[in-house]
């Protein structure tokens, strides 16, 4: 039996290797050294026959992934990629006559751009098939794209090894052996590396094989990993999605509403108090996706949606954990704020978009990032303009031209003739609506 609904190239050969990509560093941990070192070995030897990959391996000392260490988890494994600055930590833990793999990136939770796997995601294979020494060449080639598609974002060049991948896997037999309980997950992961290989150029053809390959997965899904493999189907719908908005012609509205609808979905089953970090993610993700829907539809219920949800993420990723994306956070919320407080005459919304500006301003200071800091006082200074001119409030205009005063001095200093002139122009208009409103 094929893959489900993939047609396949039976022409395909794998294209030579560029030279100058940069090898994958990956690292195979086992929770007991005994037990996993066998099936850590096994898969080290099957992706090794990928000659972009070099491995470590290592007995990590980590618990079960269950709900109440998720934290343990996840901080043991950066805590290994660190070590051995790698770009991949695989988990190998027997579970009953399984064997799970959790994949782990050093920014899996550090950003909101697709491609994403979560690390409650998991492939499951029966331990019958670690009885030679290599995997059986379609589990091979699954994880070796798996791999790939999880550093995308650190290089591109590495998109033409998974689209090759994907073309093999296409014209193979789904491997015997494989109970149908397991299927799901495989079918899961197949899907994800299907999508972080056509992201760049989504056709309704794309759509239609992912849809297929999610809905043969949804009807062999185990009861008993029930909640988590629901949450990683829908994720990956919902990334399909959002994905296929690039696509040409596409109806970018009713994509985005159906991104929206399945990760929605999808964070129900990760509660917040338990799995924070995927929850944070999603709600990034749906700010974002309401955020485009606004745009789109001029509605302000999309743009108080994507403000809840930003308020949401920004419970869970954290200054102090999660510096940088703490801040986009908060960019983010100034900027949606400043677009609602724009449609109201509410001063509250105002200066709730100024504090968030401010709380980015504690990650890009004046002094370690003088053009940003800048940058962001023109934001301020913008948002106390805008308001200020709408409600003739010449308080508010005054605090404009002091903001563009201080980021005049900044861009001054770095001699940014360009910005120097916008400014001018800014100070200028507001000049005129205070002379205006005093007259």
């Amino acid at each position: 039996m094929p893959w489900p609904f993939i047609q396949h190239d039976p022409n395909l050969c794998i294209e030579k290797e560029e030279k100058s990509t940069r090898l994958i560093h990956v690292v195979l941990a086992g929770s007991d050294k005994n037990s996993a070192y066998a099936f850590q070995t096994i898969i080290e030897n099957s992706i090794k026959q990928f000659s972009i990959f070099q491995t470590t391996v290592e007995a990590e000392s980590f618990l079960n992934l269950n709900f109440e260490n998720f934290f343990d988890y996840l901080d043991s494994g950066l805590k290994t990629l660190k070590k051995h600055q790698a770009d991949i930590l695989i988990r190998i833990c027997q579970d009953k006559n399984n064997i799970r793999l959790n994949f782990q990136t050093p920014d899996l939770y550090f950003t909101d751009t697709p491609p994403f796997f979560s690390l409650l995601s998991s492939i499951y294979l029966p331990a019958s098939i670690f009885n030679t020494s290599l995997l059986v060449p379609e589990i091979s080639t699954l994880i070796a794209s798996t791999l790939i598609a999880l550093c995308l974002k650190k290089d591109e060049r590495y998109i033409s090894y998974l689209q090759n991948f994907i073309k093999i896997l296409s014209k193979n037999k789904i491997p015997q052996g494989i109970d149908s309980e397991l299927l799901s997950h495989i079918l899961n992961l197949l899907a994800f590396n299907y999508i972080a290989a056509n992201m760049s150029h989504f056709e309704k053809q794309d759509v239609k094989v992912i849809l297929n390959l999610i809905k043969f997965a949804q009807q062999k899904k185990n009861k008993e990993y029930n909640a988590l493999i629901d949450a990683g189907l829908l994720s990956t719908l919902g990334q399909m999605y959002q994905c296929a908005t690039t696509g040409k012609n596409a109806n970018t509205y009713m994509l985005l509403e159906r991104a929206i609808e399945s990760y929605k979905k999808a964070q129900k089953h990760f509660n917040k108090y338990v799995f924070p970090y995927d929850y944070g993610r999603l709600s990034l993700v749906l700010a974002k996706l309401h955020f485009r829907i606004f745009k789109l539809s001029n509605d302000n219920q999309t743009l108080r949606d994507a403000i809840f949800y930003l308020r949401e993420a920004e419970k869970i990723f954290t200054k102090t954990l999660f510096e940088n994306l703490w801040a986009e956070i908060e960019h983010n919320l100034g900027i949606y704020l400043a677009v609602l407080s724009s449609r109201s005459n509410n001063e509250s919304i105002v200066m709730l978009s100024i504090q968030s500006f401010e709380k980015e301003q504690q990650v890009y200071s004046k002094t370690n990032a003088p053009q940003t800091w800048a940058n962001i006082e023109t934001l301020i200074a913008d948002t106390y303009y805008h308001f200020g001119k709408k409600t003739s409030q010449i308080k508010h205009l005054e605090k404009a031209i002091e903001h563009y005063g201080n980021a005049f001095e900044v861009f001054a200093e770095l001699k940014n003739t360009e910005k120097l002139s916008q400014i001018e122009t800014y100070v200028q208009k507001a000049d005129e609506e205070i002379m205006l409103l005093e007259k």
